[in-house]
């Protein structure tokens, strides 16, 4: 069965012009979401999403929770407070770490 969208149309916003760059921080909870603090600019929490239209940014955001506490490295484009067409390329362990997702991480009570 097809699901019918609620509310009026929203025409698809245009794709946008792609400039990649690699992006290192670590994953951090602020107030109950999960964000990207980089490591050049402490302070700046970043969302990650694989949307490449700013329409499709808050559904496919990727959720961080997993990589709690972690050090990653994402490929993808900045815009405002969000990385787009995101690709988690890495992440760094310390010495000694679990390799495994962060499970026990806190649950995300926002977006």
């Amino acid at each position: 069965m097809l699901e019918q969208p609620s509310g009026p149309y929203q025409k698809p916003s245009e794709s946008l012009e792609k400039k990649r760059e690699t992006f290192t921080g670590k994953v951090v909870l602020d107030n109950g979401a999960y964000r990207l603090e980089l490591l050049k600019e402490p302070g700046t929490l970043l969302r990650l999403t694989r949307g490449r239209r700013e329409s499709d940014f808050e559904k496919q955001q990727i959720l961080l929770r997993k990589y709690y506490e972690k050090t990653i490295t994402v490929l993808g484009t900045r815009q405002d407070d969000w990385i787009w067409g995101a690709d988690i390329t890495g992440q760094y362990v310390q010495p000694g770490g679990s390799t495994g997702p962060n499970m026990s991480a806190p649950k995300q009570t926002r977006p």
